[in-house]
């Protein structure tokens, strides 16, 4: 990167702190810019299945051992699959649920004889 890219980069980042931008509001963004696509026909099932598998693997590599592991991809799977929109209509699949809810089901989990996180 050249010392103008450099310098652009630095004010980009500086604007995104000032205005709070963070991972939350943009992925409200991400969501809605997969959503517009979906209904203008650019994105199809294929590239939205792409897009949750990214997440998925950036998620489950860097989430800690302390549940199940193989119930925490599933809820996680279960989770994106909810959130993003499907090709068919450009809606999102189902209900999300509260982060809560999702911790209550992993913690349960856990505590099940056999579990072994």
């Amino acid at each position: 990167m050249d010392h103008d890219q450099s310098e652009r980069a630095r004010e980009l980042h500086r604007t995104l702190e000032f205005i709070g931008l963070r991972a939350q509001a943009t992925t409200v963004g991400l969501l809605q810019l997969c959503a517009e696509l979906v209904n203008a026909g650019v994105l199809g099932n294929e590239a939205i299945e792409r897009i949750k598998e990214a997440i998925f693997r950036e998620i489950a590599v860097t989430h800690s051992r302390g549940y199940n592991r193989a119930e925490f991809e599933q809820t996680l799977r279960q989770r994106l699959d909810s959130i993003f929109p499907r090709a068919a209509d450009g809606h999102r699949a189902s209900r999300v649920g509260s982060a809560a809810e999702m911790e209550a089901v992993l913690e349960r989990k856990t505590q099940e004889p056999g579990a072994n996180g």
